[in-house]
């Protein structure tokens, strides 16, 4: 049986996190030398740092290859636009650098991380830049300045992956994740408990609780994942066909000791594999109880928590029964008004 269990990662490892600022630093001197080898450097040094500063977002998801050249065009634009408006460009494109690393995490990210992301990066390249020149007063005619702006602005830039590395709680699969590691036919249990998820933590009353909800929905991936696993095991184990090849190993005749033998051993290691399948059919069973435990638990916990929240009929204004005895006292005096006119009318 595969052992296989797909995990979601709520976080970048904290370990790779060297590894990739070194990749950030080493794509955008690169870039650089062959800017300032074609003058660009000299010629458009906002241009020049902000190409630099996009080629080392590879750095931070190589499987999203594809989006690689709308992040840089996004990066370009935003030190390009930060020169027009002239503010250090490196600000801008720094900046957008930090939403494209929040982005491009290989996991769910939300407006906070985007947000600590883009912070870290714009500090971070800013003061690359300023300790570059202190290093190099001229960063930009020379093409050492060149490389060692890149290098600090770059280093810089790469901060932006720390908060996502440090980030606390734990994420919900993507969906390409969950298309990418499920078959069609397993995907609704996991889709239902985001769904039950997001109604939940609405009305969760603190981060803990909204951390336990989420950690249930990993739970129903993994079961989900495992249940696909188990069931390709038992497609693989053919229980009549098992039985069929045990009849004929133990049936079929035979005046050789030798092929006798062998034909009892596969006999007995093919009704092994039947006692093993049934071992796998429980756990199968077993794992689509836990998958139907785990969503009425969500379901429990999404009703639970909006009964639980304050509702507006649980308090009364306080100015209501003042209100009240006002408006019965106008009645009365309504009521009083119209007595008295009739009884002048019948006079």
């Amino acid at each position: 049986m595969s052992t296989h269990v797909l995990t979601v990662n709520e976080s970048l490892p904290l370990r790779e996190i060297p590894m990739r600022q070194a990749a950030w630093m080493a794509l955008g001197v690169l870039a650089a030398a062959v800017l300032s080898f074609t003058g660009t450097w000299s010629e458009a040094p906002s241009l020049a740092l902000s190409i630099a500063l996009a080629a080392g977002v590879a750095a931070v998801n190589p499987r999203m290859v594809w989006a690689l050249p709308l992040v840089a065009a996004g990066i370009i634009a935003g030190g390009m636009t930060f020169d027009m408006l002239k503010f250090p460009a490196v600000l801008g494109a720094s900046a957008v650098a930090g939403l494209s690393i929040a982005w491009l995490a290989p996991f769910r990210t939300d407006a906070l991380d985007y947000l600590n992301a883009t912070l870290a990066s714009s500090a971070g390249g800013a003061i690359g830049l300023w300790g570059a020149t202190q290093i190099l007063p001229d960063v930009v005619t020379t093409t050492s300045g060149a490389l060692v702006a890149a290098g600090f602005m770059s280093l810089g830039a790469a901060q932006g992956l720390l908060p996502l590395a440090l980030r606390p709680g734990v994420g919900l699969p993507r969906v390409r994740t969950i298309q990418k590691a499920l078959k069609a036919r397993y995907r609704p249990p996991v889709f239902r408990a985001i769904e039950l998820h997001e109604g939940a933590t609405r009305h969760a009353p603190n981060h803990e609780g909204k951390s336990g909800l989420t950690e249930v929905v990993q739970w129903v991936f993994r079961l989900q994942c495992t249940l696909q696993d188990l069931d390709q095991e038992l497609e693989g184990i053919d229980p009549v066909d098992v039985e069929k090849r045990i009849t004929q190993a133990e049936t079929a005749p035979t005046t050789d000791a030798f092929t006798r033998e062998r034909r009892q051993a596969t006999a007995k290691h093919l009704r092994r594999l039947l006692g093993h399948r049934e071992a796998i059919s429980t756990e199968r069973e077993r794992t689509s109880a836990l998958v139907e435990y785990a969503l009425a638990f969500l379901e429990e916990a999404r009703a639970g928590l909006a009964v639980a929240r304050e509702l507006p009929g649980e308090a009364i204004p306080d100015r209501l029964p003042d209100v009240l005895h006002k408006l019965r006292a106008h009645a009365s005096e309504g009521e009083a008004r119209r007595k008295t006119a009739r009884e002048l009318t019948s006079a």
